[in-house]
């Protein structure tokens, strides 16, 4: 009995994670964003399938999910060159040079993932209100408005 309540929970922890990306996924899809994966859990992946530009899977450990969009951070010829200086690691000493490398190097990853004519489908392409439809789609997702959901007051 101890392991079917075990397998409930999990199922349950499954099926509310995946409901919360999906939250961010429709509207990314809908927007024109490059989704290439929708996955559920961490680490390696146990199964995985492939529908048109998106690999759907599941990973080993269930705690989390994510949807990767290409192009999260803008690149750096799309960032005003007024604010470079603002930017640049070298300005900077201790923790700040090291936030602005890490900066740095996800931008720079970000701009080489972008397939060649594909710019205008990224994530930093989208206007502000459309991002933040996207990121804030699996709180929406996730959310019940419904008086039967709602703490009783």
């Amino acid at each position: 009995m101890f392991w079917v309540g075990v397998a409930v929970v999990v199922v349950g922890l499954l099926a509310s994670i995946a409901w919360h990306e999906l939250g961010h996924l429709l509207p990314a899809k809908k927007f024109g964003v490059l989704v290439p994966q929708y996955m559920i859990g961490f680490g390696p992946t146990i199964l995985s399938r492939r529908r048109g530009e998106t690999e759907y899977g599941l990973k080993a450990l269930p705690l989390g999910g994510y949807i990767r969009m290409i192009g999260m951070f803008p690149g750096e010829s799309t960032l005003p060159a007024a604010l470079a200086r603002r930017r640049d690691p070298a300005a900077v000493t201790g923790w700040r040079r090291r936030l602005r490398t890490i900066a740095a190097e996800a931008r720079q990853f970000s701009d080489e993932e972008v397939p060649a004519g594909a710019e205008h489908r990224t994530f930093a392409a989208l206007s502000v209100p459309r991002r933040l439809v996207i990121m804030a789609g699996g709180r929406w997702r996730t959310s019940c408005s419904r008086s039967c959901c709602s703490p009783s007051r």
